[in-house]
């Protein structure tokens, strides 16, 4: 058999890689004066008699000030994430109780030794008072809000009300209320405009001058949780001999930091500012920001991957050295950045072919001025006399997809998945923004007839529940339902069959075979 693979980031997460969401909060925690000083030294030393420095550049460039992101990118972030995310907020919010349970496991708390510490302060049983009908959201922006009946908000707000010097719990109690009312708010502003008029004649335009009048103001929705997102040393004390106070904040900043990990729409970042790389000479700011941004970004991706000594001695990568004699891996795809997977089969004496990494990756830079991609492991082979950027985070950098280089990718992927007898697919969502991947995946099944296998853990839900959601985010017609298949998977990364993925790949196709013949 010849197997294809395409992995996304779920395939690394075992390995120690952050998740998106985490990804982009700690992008934002990250100091850019080294790449401001960096890129300063690159501009003094371009050729300013070039054609590049007098027709690209503006006036001046080696002097004038280099930006970089700031609060009010950020703040803007935020906002979008409300707009965009706000009912996967919402069904956060409601779940509170659920949330803080996940962050006591993750932190080491035990349930019992936070009851004991409340109870000590308030006086009375953890979760035996809340505030389910002394506190109402107003009806017209939602009837069912659960966050009040919540034990552990609940006793967040007890605390809030006895101690007099909690500010920090304050902050994170004030973050959760913004969020809810925000959310909330937004889908009511969003009716409102969409539903001004039940029933309106439509040879009148007067009332569609009238439409999206309403909006909602975010110049205070999301701000706390940002600063307490945005800001250094948020640890607090969850040792034996901590109070309750530290306790409540540490669980409320994990909660925080993961919903957000959840819900942060950094890809506004980039979609609002990637097409000032290819205009300097008027959008100055705009363009230092994004070219400070990409090599932030470059680096910290890089920074998170683990050296060989450190890393995992199981995963998704371990995993392919059990691939049976007689079968082999024609081609492989990856939507992530590093090259772990090229260092565990070097490790491990795997034999694969070439990499394509089609979202670019930390040893690929890409010259706005030209359209071009540059591949080189060593950053300082990088030609000096043209600014280059990483070539990361591509979703929306579009014009990049267009170079020569990245569209061989492309169909050297797409030929090598179609002399494939099957296409394996881990760690990967199939998002709307990974539209330029899904549409080869959508051509490989419903023109090229090709069996795709996409691997999933098991806690996301049954096979067939997942096969309908990656059927419907790829658009797939159900008439080709029987060549999507999903294989569940434990965090082990063995499937249902207690056998690994791969094995259960194989045995699948032998199957399939046998009933052919």
């Amino acid at each position: 058999m010849r197997l294809g693979l395409f992995f996304g980031a779920g395939a690394e997460t075992g390995y120690g890689l952050p998740s998106g969401g985490k990804f982009a909060i700690d992008l934002f925690r990250q100091d850019t004066s080294i790449y401001k000083t960096a890129l300063r030294r690159q501009l003094q030393n371009i050729d300013a008699r070039s054609a590049y420095a007098s027709n690209w550049l503006p006036q001046g460039y080696a002097d004038k000030r280099i930006h970089a992101f700031g609060r009010n990118e950020f703040t803007s972030l935020i906002e979008s994430s409300i707009e965009y995310k706000r009912a996967e907020i919402v069904r956060r919010l409601n779940n509170f109780d659920q949330e803080c349970d996940n962050a006591i496991l993750e932190l080491g708390i035990e349930r019992v030794r936070l009851e004991s510490k409340f109870s000590e302060l308030i006086e009375s049983a953890f979760g035996e008072r809340v505030y389910t009908h002394a506190i109402r959201l107003n009806q017209m922006l939602a009837r069912d809000v659960q966050l009040f009946g919540s034990e552990y908000y609940s006793a967040m707000l007890d605390v809030v009300r006895r101690e007099e010097h909690c500010d920090d719990l304050k902050r994170y109690a004030t973050s959760f209320l913004q969020l809810l009312v925000g959310a909330h708010g937004q889908d009511l502003v969003q009716k409102l405009n969409q539903e001004l008029f039940e029933a309106a004649p439509d040879d009148l335009p007067i009332f569609d001058d009238i439409a999206g009048m309403f909006k909602l103001e975010f110049n205070r929705i999301g701000t706390t949780a940002l600063e307490l997102l945005l800001e250094e040393n948020r640890d607090f004390n969850t040792g034996e001999d901590a109070g309750i106070l530290d306790l409540l904040c540490a669980i409320a900043q994990k909660v925080l930091e993961n919903i957000f990990t959840t819900v942060l729409d950094y890809q506004k970042l980039i979609d609002d500012h990637f097409r000032y790389l290819f205009s300097p000479s008027t959008e100055w700011a705009k363009f230092t920001k994004m070219v400070v941004f990409l090599q932030t970004a470059r680096n910290y991706i890089s920074a998170q991957a683990p050296d060989l000594a450190s890393l995992a001695s199981t995963g998704y990568y371990h995993d392919l050295a059990s691939l049976p004699a007689g079968h082999e891996l024609s081609v492989i795809g990856t939507a992530n950045y590093n090259s772990i997977l090229d260092s565990v089969a070097n490790a491990m004496g795997i034999s694969l072919p070439q990499v394509l990494h089609l979202n670019g990756s930390t040893h690929d830079y890409y010259n706005p001025y030209k359209n071009s991609v540059v591949t080189t492991v060593n950053a300082d082979d990088v030609p000096q006399d043209q600014i280059h950027v990483p070539f990361i985070l591509t979703q929306s950098g579009l014009k990049p997809l267009t170079s020569v280089a990245m569209s061989r990718r492309y169909v050297q992927l797409f030929d090598g998945y179609r002399n494939s007898d099957a296409i394996i697919v881990i760690g990967f969502g199939f998002h709307k923004d990974d539209s330029h991947i899904n549409g080869l995946f959508r051509e490989l099944v419903e023109v090229e007839q090709k069996q795709l296998y996409v691997i999933s853990r098991s806690s996301s839900g049954s096979s067939q529940e997942q096969q309908r959601q990656i059927m419907k985010r790829l658009r797939i017609a159900n008439e080709f339902r029987d060549l999507v298949k999903v294989i569940s998977v434990d965090s082990r990364t063995r499937s249902s069959q207690e056998g690994l993925w791969l094995q259960s790949v194989l045995q699948d196709m032998q199957n399939g075979a046998a009933q052919q013949a």
